[in-house]
């Protein structure tokens, strides 16, 4: 048996039980991604003003040559001063550059979580609503007079319980009739 196209049977209720669980996932979500972000911002600025400091240090190092004397020993210093200084300034810059991207990375898969969330629940709430939606039509067929021939509910349909029960039913108001 072909399951159906449509997946938005019972429209209240799948839209509600959807944007109830999304709503609650989008809270935490969101809880989630402003303690990381004040986190991060807070970081970076820490960062930055690390950042400032070094550079500060260094061009009053550069700046401050007691002897006055320029020798080898002293440009040695300074190349491999200004070659860490650099280095750590790239770090730097980096470890804030990253944890930008880590912030966009979070965002964009709380995003995607919702989407997959979405058409996950629609599908959930699509294999309830389909049973439903087969035993309310069945039960206008026995209110207009007439016993309905019950076909099977698809495989991965929920409530089969529930749906043997209305089949026993039905079987014994066909036995009745008769």
């Amino acid at each position: 048996m072909k399951g159906r196209k449509k997946y938005i049977i019972d429209k209240s209720f799948q839209l509600r039980t959807i944007f109830s669980v999304l709503g609650i996932v989008a809270i935490v979500s969101l809880v989630i991604i402003a303690s990381i972000s004040l986190s991060v911002v807070y970081n970076n600025e820490k960062i930055n003003n690390i950042y400032e400091i070094e550079d500060s240090i260094f061009n009053l190092m550069q700046a401050a040559n007691i002897d006055s004397q320029v020798d080898e020993k002293y440009l040695e210093t300074t190349s491999m001063l200004m070659e860490r200084h650099e280095s750590n300034l790239a770090t730097i810059d980096q470890i804030a550059q990253n944890n930008r991207y880590l912030l966009i990375a979070l965002v964009f898969f709380v995003l995607a979580q919702w989407v997959v969330l979405f058409v996950m629940l629609i599908r959930i709430t699509h294999r309830i609503s389909g049973p439903v939606f087969v035993m309310s039509r069945y039960f206008r067929e026995i209110i207009d007079g007439n016993i309905p021939d019950i076909r099977p509910l698809r495989e991965k349909d929920e409530l089969k319980s529930f749906y043997a029960l209305f089949k026993e039913l039905v079987e014994t108001l066909r036995k009745k009739e008769k």
